[in-house]
């Protein structure tokens, strides 16, 4: 096989589980090795099911794409290495052993390199010098140190890295030349952005307690710095041995590259609408239970003014042995709270492109949409105990500081139960209000 191709490996799987080509016209494309057929391997996604054939470029690319990070540490290797933004095969060859999840892409002829991770022999823990020298070049500088390397790389445009914790605690990484997976992400926000971390948890804490299934964050200091603990949700830590679990995001899922996470960004029949998560949605494990999760989760995302809710924020499993279940909520933020960003809904909601606009038209055509036909039987049995159980568990974000976050979930639910017509008491809340301008007021 030629140069311009890579081996695609699933990690626990003793050959390859196809082959990442890039031919002479410039075109990718994927193809499904026989013996992995045979073996019965798991699809790498959705939109790759396994098949005999051939995958052209628009469908590879997406899909391998969505393998590599977006953030600014990415972006000055690939203008190091002289790489192009658009040549996947040749990131790939330079990232693809550690890209995330549980697919790698190597050179052919090469051996895996994923494998379990033992606690007690394959990771080296850092000093607490160390690690507070990683997260303010995070914190600042948008990088990592020169002399340390992301062991996992995890797409997202966010400073990051991938970390293990240790039973008694301390932070470690995989020792040099091992490519074992690591068990937590350590996000760190801007220095100046710091309480993103403080929201984050607590959005997440809220969803626990309007019964989501959610990642739980830590919000954590190192040294002066903020940041948040992430433990991973496709890892398995049993008798002191890791292992990955393969997932995947919706992008990934429905076969859009990454700048289609949005539906503003997309064109009708190839757009990161309702229908297209449906469509996700419904070769699940369990169709009507992840439609209700997706109907609930989107319900909290508005309550929270959390507009970022995007293609990539959202993924698939493959645990079960067989179809793949919802993976927990993750990356959970107010951003209405911070006026850097627009405020426009990932996706359409009925014709609402922003939630100040909804009607209670198009909440209905989105639930009807969802497959909700008895709108008040679904009102009084799911959508009120949902807001009741978020409305108690607000009661604390005044105290740990977090008054203006607790105003905005006052307003956002206020409009959500109007929209409902439901019939739930708030307590009473200082108006919020949209500040101008591009500082951030997280946390005021």
């Amino acid at each position: 096989m030629s140069a311009d191709t890579l081996a695609v490996w699933m990690d626990g799987f003793a050959s390859p589980a196809g082959y990442l080509s890039r031919g002479n016209d410039g075109n990718s494309q994927f193809g499904y090795a026989q013996d992995y057929l045979a073996a019965n391997g798991p699809p790498l996604s959705l939109s790759l099911p396994l098949t005999d054939g051939h995958y052209d470029d628009i469908r590879t690319r997406a899909f391998f794409a969505n393998l590599l990070p977006e953030n600014t540490q990415f972006q000055r290797i690939l203008e190091r290495e002289g790489l192009r933004q658009g040549d996947v095969i040749g990131q790939l060859r330079l990232f693809g052993a550690d890209c995330a999840g549980s697919i790698s892409c190597l050179p052919v002829g090469a051996p895996p390199v994923k494998m379990p991770g033992e606690l007690a022999g394959d990771y080296e823990p850092l000093d607490d010098k160390t690690i507070i020298r990683i997260v303010r070049d995070l914190a600042e500088l948008r990088r990592l140190p020169a002399n340390v390397n992301d062991p996992s790389p995890v797409a997202g445009v966010q400073s990051k890295l991938a970390v293990t914790v240790m039973p008694d605690g301390r932070f470690a990484l995989p020792k040099p030349g091992v490519r074992v997976p690591t068990t937590h992400i350590l996000k760190v926000p801007e220095r100046r952005h710091g309480r993103e971390a403080r929201l984050e948890e607590a959005a997440a804490l809220l969803a626990a307690s309007a019964h989501l299934e959610v990642s739980i964050p830590e919000a954590i200091k190192v040294g002066d710095y903020d940041a948040l603990l992430i433990e991973r949700f496709d890892r398995r830590v049993e008798d002191g041995i890791v292992t990955r679990i393969h997932q995947e995001d919706f992008a990934q899922a429905l076969g859009f590259p990454p700048g289609l996470k949005y539906q503003r960004r997309g064109k009708p029949g190839r757009q990161f609408d309702v229908e297209a998560v449906l469509s996700v949605l419904d070769r699940t494990h369990a169709p009507e239970d992840a439609r209700l999760e997706f109907i609930l989760a989107t319900l909290f995302n508005l309550c929270i003014g959390n507009t970022d809710n995007h293609a990539k924020n959202h993924a698939l499993l493959y645990d079960t042995g067989g179809r793949p279940r919802l993976a927990p909520l993750y990356d959970m933020l107010p951003i209405r709270i911070d006026n850097r960003y627009t405020h426009q809904l990932a996706f359409n909601i009925g014709q609402a492109r922003f939630f100040d606009e909804m009607t209670p038209e198009d909440l209905s055509a989105f639930l009807l949409l969802c497959g909700v036909e008895d709108m008040t039987g679904f009102v009084e049995q799911a959508a009120t105990p949902f807001v009741k159980s978020l409305e108690a568990a607000t009661q604390p974000l005044r105290s740990m500081g977090l008054k203006l976050f607790d105003d905005l979930i006052g307003r956002e639910t206020n409009w959500l139960v109007e929209l409902l017509s439901a019939t739930v008491e708030l307590r009473d809340r200082d108006a919020f209000i949209d500040r101008a301008g591009g500082g951030c007021a997280f946390g005021s």
